[in-house]
């Protein structure tokens, strides 16, 4: 069973980072299969509110992935975003 992560806490944030840093070094095509899967370089050309809507959640993924792996925001910064709400709607 896997742990629950505390998304709003600094040092959970820089683990990530280092994992994803790490990821996106060693395995690129990883990072190319979900910015494409995910729709980070193509809009949904779709007026369905529920394929919007899905693809609009895919999107985050990859958006949430790319905060938090920038050099140029601190994870404090972005653990404080988890921590009021502005990343997935929640509190975690």
């Amino acid at each position: 069973m896997s742990k629950t992560l505390k998304l709003n806490d600094k040092d959970t944030i820089a683990d990530l980072r280092t994992a994803i840093k790490d990821i996106a070094r060693d395995y690129p095509v990883f990072m190319d299969f979900l910015e494409q899967y995910c729709g980070f370089y193509f809009p949904v050309m779709s007026s369905d509110p529920h394929e919007i809507c899905y693809s609009a959640g895919k999107r985050d993924v990859i958006l949430t992935i790319k905060t938090i792996s920038r050099d140029d925001i601190m994870p404090e910064n972005v653990a404080a975003l988890f921590n009021e709400g502005n990343i997935n709607g929640s509190d975690n």
